[in-house]
């Protein structure tokens, strides 16, 4: 799947938004988190790891878990 037609929904997944900090918490930066294209891949991660074939590679296995997060992303974006 062309990955390209998802950036537009590849939102982060988990973004913090900067806070100053008060008395008892400390300050915090901004940060994205990981992309949603991650997240699908990493939660695919543990369905496919229940499936490992004999000879199937770490390689193959991550491809198979981004190529359905890709496919996630394009349903997403139909919605």
């Amino acid at each position: 799947m062309n990955n390209n037609n998802n950036k537009k929904i590849n939102f982060p997944a988990f973004p913090v938004a900067p806070y100053a900090g008060d008395r008892d918490n400390a300050p915090i930066k901004s940060n994205t988190g990981m992309s949603m294209r991650d997240f699908f891949a990493s939660m695919c991660l543990v369905g496919l790891a229940g499936e490992i074939i004999e000879d199937t590679t770490a390689e193959e296995i991550a491809d198979s878990a981004y190529e359905i997060a890709d496919a996630m992303l394009g349903k997403l974006g139909k919605l």
